[in-house]
């Protein structure tokens, strides 16, 4: 690894969002250290990799940027094909709806350099939209990036886990979860599938080696809202999402204590005795709002929606749920055995 920093764009048919992200990663003024633009296209079917090679031949060297392809669908393997062609110690992961403020690197890399302790850090997203706010948004904002990741009024505040728009991580920490062969148990987005939680996991695991997350608000940037995300229908699905993510973030909160798989002295399987629970409050939650979850703006809804999404992940996981705590037991014990 190399001081610097590398910015990370992944993108799938982004022909029309991508020139106006890219114009303002070439208006960085960053100083003292270097940097390179990696743009990773994920299986497009438009125009997106000859646009983005188009604007960044004219502006930068061709050491200071990438235009790769990454044919497996997800942003997780867009991501993952980005941070392994990265050459610099900071990777800067940037949607391709993300307008960094001109500061953006300058801040992230002092940041770093001057808190060994961060392993992650992320910004402030301000919503910019592409035709009309919808009343609810306010509410739900930080399930689209944006808004305040922390009550307090510091320069740099602790955090569980940060959201992905504009997260910037140590590249240490991709190395050192290769050298243990770490297995992932969460995607994230794939396609019309909104999956996530990628970017919660990457925070609980770089807890395990001993970073620290952080948020930085004077990290600002503007995050589009396309008018087809901003549909209530849409934050009903990333719900659904939301509640398949959830079956995993909560096998992560249960081993955090723990030293083996749980669920050893239940009459029932474990995935069976959470399903059994979960089905049970569904059960009690839809006679009371049953003739309300098609309203919009209606939180419960989406309380449905998540529930629902739950109940599906863990009906699939079945006989395979065990596996998750065996995967979480091994990482855990594995990255004890890397920090003797």
């Amino acid at each position: 690894m190399k001081p610097g920093l590398s910015a990370v764009v992944c993108c799938y048919n982004s022909e029309h969002r991508l020139p106006e992200t890219l114009a303002h990663l070439l208006k960085q003024n960053a100083t003292n250290f270097n940097w390179e633009i990696i743009v990773v296209d994920n299986a497009s079917t438009d125009s997106t990799s000859v646009i983005a090679e188009n604007i960044l031949a004219k502006k930068l060297s061709a050491e200071k940027y990438k235009v790769l392809q990454e044919i497996e669908p997800g942003l997780s393997s867009a991501r993952r094909k980005g941070y392994q062609s990265a050459q610099y110690d900071y990777v800067l992961f940037c949607d391709d709806d993300n307008w960094l403020a001109g500061n953006y690197f300058q801040l992230a890399f002092e940041i770093l350099e001057q808190n060994a302790h961060i392993g992650i850090l992320g910004g402030k997203g301000e919503a910019v939209f592409e035709k009309i706010k919808p009343d609810w948004f306010d509410t739900y904002q930080i399930n689209f990036a944006v808004g305040e990741q922390a009550d307090s009024l510091s320069p740099i505040s602790s955090i569980e886990t940060s959201y992905g728009a504009g997260l910037i991580v140590r590249k240490k920490i991709f190395e050192l979860l290769n050298t243990i062969q770490f297995e992932s148990l969460l995607s994230d987005r794939k396609g019309n599938q909104l999956m996530s939680g990628g970017d919660t996991e990457l925070c609980i695991v770089a807890k395990y080696l001993g970073y620290e997350i952080c948020y930085a608000p004077s990290l600002q940037f503007k995050h589009l809202m396309t008018d087809g995300r901003m549909k209530w229908d849409y934050l009903k699905k990333l719900y659904y999402g939301f509640g398949r993510t959830r079956v995993y973030i909560q096998a992560y909160k249960m081993m955090e204590q723990a030293s083996e798989i749980p669920g050893k002295n239940l009459r029932i399987a474990l995935w069976l005795d959470k399903y059994l629970h979960r089905l049970s409050e569904l059960t009690h939650f839809l006679p009371k709002h049953l003739f309300k979850l098609n309203d919009e703006g209606n939180d419960e809804a989406l309380k449905y929606a998540a529930l629902r999404g739950e109940l599906y992940e863990l009906r699939t996981l079945k006989n395979n749920y065990p596996k998750v705590f065996e995967n979480i037991l091994k990482t855990k014990r594995q990255i004890a055995e890397l920090k003797k």
